[in-house]
């Protein structure tokens, strides 16, 4: 002011300027003197997104875990795979139509369907967990991987040995080996679809056939499979009717396998997809990624802001991400 003194007052974020009675104060105000000025009440700005670490997308339903450690579910509930239960979560996998995840303390928790016994998860402490169509695997502390629910095609015969990673696909499981870093896979090799008029159909072979080498993550799928080496470059095997095989060159640092198609995080932080786009689960909104999971025919990313971006099939909702 031109006497002097120093006008206080602040605008929030709805964008109304707030100037409280006694806002004006002399420009020699002491240190450790209260001044007189109105009540000033601040709240959080309604207009921020929930902020998450975590993200997991599967057939019609995604869950993520919030900053908070709370885990929150949506779209399709019809087996109950989005009533998340209470509590703080370290871990989540989302399969077709239940969900699994690791609670801060290390316990399992799964929900939704078990027509096969797929969340029925055991006791112990576990470190990771990965749901898809009927079984669930999970890696113990030691380093063991232990796999209930379906049992068809040896899926619940986990090989023995210390790993750092598992992942489920629809009828087969493909795991990291601690000390060799080599891929072992098990389960159903070749990949069968219906026909429009119902019957049985091959599609490919191979999803079970990891190649050699030394990889630091793995991802399985309905029929094909994809892992990134050491170098950080990619390797897809298995089915390639829609060209979800067909990695694309370059260092990525994090790989996510769908239904048909596949997404990948490269080290600059964009994602990629490719395979299937019939429902747009390929169509990669720019900008820097965190984190990506590839669903069944959706996608969703996590931002490093903490906010989670979805693409693809949206018709349970799977791909709509609560706004609060």
């Amino acid at each position: 002011m031109d006497d002097g003194r120093i006008e206080f007052a602040f605008t929030p974020t709805d964008g109304e300027r707030i100037e409280p009675p006694a806002r004006y104060f002399p420009t020699n105000a002491r240190a450790g003197r209260w001044l007189r000025s109105t009540e000033i009440t601040l709240g959080p700005p309604e207009d921020v997104a929930p902020s998450y670490t975590v993200v997991s997308a599967g057939w019609m339903h995604t869950c993520a875990i919030r900053e908070s450690g709370e885990l929150e579910c949506w779209g399709d509930n019809r087996a109950g795979q989005t009533d998340a239960p209470p509590g703080t979560f370290a871990a989540a996998s989302v399969g077709d139509r239940h969900t699994c995840a690791i609670r801060e303390s290390g316990d399992l928790a799964c929900w939704g369907s078990n027509e096969f016994g797929q969340t029925d998860a055991p006791d112990g402490s576990f470190r990771t967990v990965s749901t898809s169509f009927a079984h669930t695997c999970a890696i113990r502390e030691n380093g063991e991987i232990k796999c209930w629910g379906n049992s068809a095609y040896g899926l619940n015969d986990a090989p023995d040995g210390s790993y750092t990673a598992v992942s489920t696909g629809d009828l087969h499981t493909c795991a990291i080996h601690e000390s060799s870093g080599a891929i072992e896979c098990w389960g159903l090799n070749e990949y069968y679809e219906f026909d429009d008029v119902g019957e049985v159909q091959l599609i490919g072979t191979g999803r079970t056939d990891a190649p050699a080498g030394r990889f630091t993550a793995v991802s399985a799928g309905a029929g094909h499979t994809c892992a990134i080496r050491e170098s950080g470059d990619l390797a897809c095997w298995g089915s390639n009717d829609e060209g979800q095989t067909d990695a694309p060159d370059g260092s990525y640092t994090a790989v996510s396998v769908g239904g048909v198609h596949t997404c990948a995080i490269s080290e600059a932080g964009e994602s990629t997809c490719w395979g299937s786009n019939s429902s747009g689960q390929t169509n990669t909104p720019d900008g820097e990624f965190t984190a990506v999971s590839a669903g069944s025919f959706h996608t969703c990313g996590l931002r490093d802001t903490g906010a989670i971006e979805c693409w693809g099939a949206n018709g349970s909702g799977q791909a709509t991400p609560p706004t609060d």
